[in-house]
């Protein structure tokens, strides 16, 4: 009975079954054509939460391509082939109030964000709130050994996604991703309400309060590349204005930016700065591909743009604008972050999650979106830090529980 079928007259048919090797039959439906997928997204619009999981591959793209939806909703998996649907009605339940429980969710969220426009409303990352019971980026496979006492098959890492029809082993592998999350989802609950961090979790799962999208600006693409960063003067110029080119072409094409120009042949083009295509041919990194289909014309006429390009007018990811650290304080940063890891340990929290270094250098230069100036980061160490740094309190050692703050009695003038 199809999917179609079982909506309408309110009844699950017994979907199909993929035996795991060692572990029990994982069922599911496969969802190939667009009236089956148009039935699932009707049938996960009212649900109170969904689980959902996808399969990409991007080495040989620049934007990732999705090959493979894992969703479940209630007891039922579904497994819809995005070679064959059109994902974009799915944007319906991702702009509603159903609630996505995920694993380690940003690159999910790209592809979903690039197949349907939008990302969810709604969303429980079960890695970002396992940081909350002590977990440090927890995979899904430890997370559910911890939480559900099951092993997850395990999957081969270099599989093709895109391959038709996938074998029974990667089924069954895709299938188990979405399998466990409901469970995930109720016992990280009831874990973080015993201590009292389910609205931390909630809060930081919010995508709207942590998803950007992965790309920089292309103005900005030649910051990505470590060797540039070193350059001065005009070498800088032309490489900012080579890597721009490289992105958008990358783009256009849907072409992974190494193919369209190695970040190697890139800096060598922009130090020598080539004026012809006999240039061209002593810059390493650069071979014969690079010398067809115009293609050194094309790189020769974006280095005569940056040669023209001043210094100052260079793009840069620059700094929030705002008071610079004190010098004095520079020195602060290395001891606040020793406590900082200290109070992650103690109260059991992914020290990642807590605080970087970049957050904390943030906070003591007084920068406005600071995040340990606010919300539960700010109770439980940003508040504290002031008091650290204006001399209010000090970090001793104690050796049954290294660092601990103390306050510190001032004397009197």
């Amino acid at each position: 009975m199809t999917l179609r079928r079982r909506r309408l007259d309110g009844q699950l048919s017994s979907p199909q079954s993929v035996s795991t090797s060692g572990s029990e039959a994982i069922g599911y439906e496969w969802i190939d054509n667009q009236d089956a997928f148009n039935d699932l997204v009707s049938l996960a619009l009212p649900a109170k939460r969904i689980a959902v999981d996808t399969e990409f591959h991007r080495e040989r793209t620049y934007w990732p391509r999705v090959a493979l939806l894992q969703i479940a909703i209630e007891e039922n998996i579904f497994l819809v082939d995005p070679l064959e649907v059109d994902l974009e009605p799915l944007s319906a339940v991702l702009d509603s109030d159903v609630i996505w429980v995920m694993h380690a969710s940003s690159q999910d969220l790209e592809v979903l964000e690039r197949a349907c426009g939008v990302i969810p409303r709604y969303l429980f990352d079960t890695q970002i709130a396992a940081g909350f019971v002590g977990m440090s980026t927890p995979s899904l496979a430890s997370l559910v050994e911890r939480y559900v006492g099951h092993r997850l098959p395990k999957g081969d890492r270099l599989t093709d996604w895109f391959e038709r029809p996938l074998r029974p082993t990667q089924r069954d592998y895709a299938a188990s991703d979405v399998r466990y999350l409901f469970d995930l989802h109720d016992r990280l609950i009831a874990d973080l309400e015993q201590r009292g961090r389910l609205t931390w979790a909630t809060n930081e799962s919010d995508p709207r309060n942590w998803y950007t999208k992965p790309t920089l600006p292309v103005e900005l693409a030649w910051t990505r590349i470590k060797e540039a960063r070193h350059l001065r003067g005009q070498a800088r110029c032309v490489a900012s204005v080579l890597a721009e080119w490289r992105e958008r072409t990358a783009q256009n094409k849907d072409l992974p930016t190494r193919f369209i120009l190695s970040d190697l042949a890139l800096v060598g083009v922009a130090q020598r700065a080539p004026k012809n295509s006999q240039d061209l041919k002593g810059v390493r990194g650069l071979d014969g591909r690079y010398m067809k289909d115009r293609a050194a014309e094309e790189i020769l006429s974006v280095v005569a743009d940056g040669l023209i390009r001043a210094s100052e007018d260079v793009p840069t990811l620059g700094i929030e604008e705002g008071p610079k650290l004190d010098k004095e304080l520079r020195a602060a940063v290395s001891l606040v972050s020793a406590w900082v890891s200290q109070v992650a340990k103690d109260e059991a929290l992914d020290p990642a999650l807590l605080a970087t270094r970049a957050d904390i250098i943030d906070l003591l230069r007084g920068s406005e979106k600071a995040r340990l100036s606010e919300g539960w980061r700010a109770d439980l160490v940003g508040s504290r830090i002031q008091d650290l740094v204006t001399g209010r309190a000090a970090v001793a050692f104690d050796p049954r529980g290294g660092l601990v703050l103390e306050p510190r009695f001032q004397r009197e003038n």
